[in-house]
C-alpha cells in the first residue's frame, strides 16, 4: 500500500508519500493519474502558492475566508478523486 497526502506547503509539491521506503515529495506528473486531474491538481497548488506574503511570510493568506474555504473543498474534492484514480494499490489522505 502506498501512502499518499495531499496537502499545500509553500515550496513544495501538494503530494507527499509516507511510506518509509519512498518517503518525500512526490511530484504530480510522476503518477498514474490522468492529465485532467494532474492539471487540476497543479492548479489548486499554484492557487496557494499565490497567496506566499515574501515581504512577512507570517501574513501569507488567501484574500478572504470564502476563497480559502474553497480552497480547502477543492482540495478535498481532489483528495477523492485522486484516491478513485489511483485505485485500491493507495491509500490517499487530505490534509488541511
Amino acid at each position: 500500500m502506498i501512502n499518499l497526502r495531499l496537502g499545500n506547503e509553500f515550496f513544495a509539491p501538494p503530494i507527499f508519500c509516507s511510506n518509509l521506503d519512498q518517503m518525500g515529495h512526490i511530484e504530480v506528473n510522476s503518477l498514474p493519474i490522468s492529465n485532467e486531474l494532474k492539471d487540476l491538481i497543479s492548479k489548486w497548488d499554484q492557487d496557494f502558492q499565490k497567496t506566499f506574503n515574501a515581504d512577512y511570510p507570517p501574513d501569507s493568506h488567501f484574500s478572504s475566508p470564502e476563497l480559502r474555504d474553497n480552497h480547502i473543498e477543492k482540495g478535498f474534492n481532489l483528495a477523492e478523486r485522486l484516491q478513485i484514480e489511483l485505485g485500491e494499490g493507495y491509500n490517499v489522505e487530505y490534509k488541511t
